[in-house]
């Protein structure tokens, strides 16, 4: 592997750290010590096992990599996708029995449909323009 795809290889690793950090702090902020702490070691673990795998030669190491041709390209964009339905079918689904628990009240569920909804709006209104 080039120094340029090892640089490369903590793409992923990173967002991991800085993502799996930041929630680690807000629950140690919260008083979750014990939980604060098993959460550093989760995605510190989960931070090493994603740099090991970008350092391979693969279709998953390229796209943790964040490099990688067309093809891995496509097949990232296309598992976003999917990770992305299944998403706001969970929202909707616990939006829907937030609602049937709380008197109509769809609570955080609603929040994130709210956003799934307008996000879709908006991207596909970009992407409409710039194609």
């Amino acid at each position: 592997m080039t120094r340029a795809s090892a640089r490369r290889g903590w793409v992923s690793p990173g967002i991991l750290l800085v993502g799996g950090g930041a929630l680690a702090a807000a629950t140690w902020a919260g008083g979750a010590h014990g939980w604060a702490v098993g959460l550093s070691v989760f995605y510190l673990t989960a931070a090493g096992v994603a740099y090991a795998w970008s350092t391979r030669d693969s279709d998953t190491a390229a796209i943790l990599r964040a490099a990688g041709d067309e093809r891995q390209r496509r097949m990232d964009r296309d598992a976003t996708a999917v990770a992305g339905l299944v998403m706001i079918v969970a929202a909707v689904a616990g939006a829907v029995v937030e609602a049937a628990r709380h008197h109509g009240d769809p609570g955080a569920y609603g929040l994130m449909c709210a956003v799934g909804g307008i996000s879709y709006a908006l991207s596909l209104a970009v992407y409409r323009f710039r194609r």
